[in-house]
């Protein structure tokens, strides 16, 4: 008796398991996207990443292939209109019976808008948030049930690209994934879309949602208390992609040396980065991998800054369920190794 019992867990789990349907045609654009996507999808399926590698979203051109997949999807997962600008032709050809998900319109989200000019004050953090969110404070959260009663878009059926304004302005960051409580948000969203097509699968997604919530909320944690000695410590990065991030944790980014990666910065822009370098003793110059580090060793000419590496994609990552929380600790790990190096 005693191990029949010790079994029905597994038979139980088996069973979930087993009556779940196979999660077809899910397209996601970006690698932390993909994650949290794939995190909530679990065993059910297994969604196609389209910007891998170190290519980057920014001036990204869609392969034929890939036209091919987004035509035939049932589900197209992205961040924005304005953020992956290369779908947006595609978006509007897509048939009817293809669900594209935009974030940026689906998700309840915390918003900043884009700074203005390469250097900026530090903790100038001024924000909007959808419905008055704050996700400083994980604790806002409540529990992880399901929010379909806090949904205040339409749910329209088939693809909803064609709502051009997303509930944001045009001077909206869009990076927004770089905020923990913005990817709860996204996942809470994921949840939601999944199940409206797979109910069948409800119960595993929102399991699912509830086990990637826990590790997301696990690793802010652990990160919060790694950057404690270095969030007054000043730094610039190579375009400015990190805000959400440095807010969520009280950072102190002073600068960028581009504002967009596909800008070509002149003189004026490295003489003011140098400028604020020797004005606020900004301790590190962070690069990124998917793009050359010239203007970074420019930039670092006469002064005593440090070089580093941060990536908002992880494109040296594995894409998976487990990228996004790899992808916030090592940007963490990276910040703290240059910043916490200054003596």
């Amino acid at each position: 008796m005693k191990k029949y019992l010790l079994a029905l867990p597994f038979l139980f789990a088996a069973s979930s398991l087993a009556s779940a349907a196979e999660t077809k045609g899910v397209v996601v654009t970006i690698k932390p996207l993909h994650s949290l996507v794939q995190g909530v999808m679990g065993e059910t399926g297994s969604a196609d990443l389209i910007v891998d590698g170190y290519e980057s979203p920014h001036g990204y051109q869609l392969k034929p292939s890939q036209v091919r997949k987004l035509q035939s999807a049932n589900f197209v997962f992205y961040i924005g209109n304005r953020f992956e600008l290369f779908l947006n032709k595609s978006l509007d050809t897509l048939p009817d019976h293809v669900r594209a998900i935009s974030m940026a319109s689906k998700a309840r989200l915390e918003v900043l808008e884009n700074r203005e000019g390469g250097g900026w004050e530090a903790h100038d953090h001024s924000a909007h948030a959808h419905e008055g969110d704050n996700h400083d404070d994980h604790d806002k959260h409540g529990k992880h049930e399901d929010h379909d009663d806090h949904d205040k878009h339409a749910d329209h059926k088939g693809h909803d690209h064609h709502d051009d304004h997303e509930g944001h302005s045009a001077t909206d960051d869009h990076h927004f994934w770089l905020s923990p409580g913005n990817a709860i948000e996204m996942v809470k969203t994921v949840t939601k879309e999944l199940s409206k097509v797979y109910p069948e699968n409800k119960r595993t997604y929102k399991n699912n949602a509830k086990a990637l919530i826990q590790d997301i909320e696990a690793a802010d944690q652990q990160i919060r208390s790694e950057l404690q000695g270095v969030r007054d410590v000043p730094y610039i990065v190579f375009h400015d992609a990190y805000q959400y991030f440095e807010r969520h944790y009280k950072l102190t980014g002073v600068g960028s040396i581009l504002l967009e990666p596909d800008e070509k910065p002149g003189i004026a822009r490295l003489q003011e980065i140098r400028a604020k370098i020797n004005e606020t003793g900004a301790a590190c110059i962070f690069r990124e991998p998917q793009f050359s580090d010239k203007l970074v060793k420019t930039a670092l000419e006469g002064t005593k800054a440090k070089a580093g590496t941060l990536d908002p994609i992880g494109a040296d990552m594995k894409a998976g369920k487990g990228q996004y929380v790899a992808l916030i600790k090592q940007l963490a790990a990276n910040l703290k190794s240059c910043l916490g190096s200054v003596g």
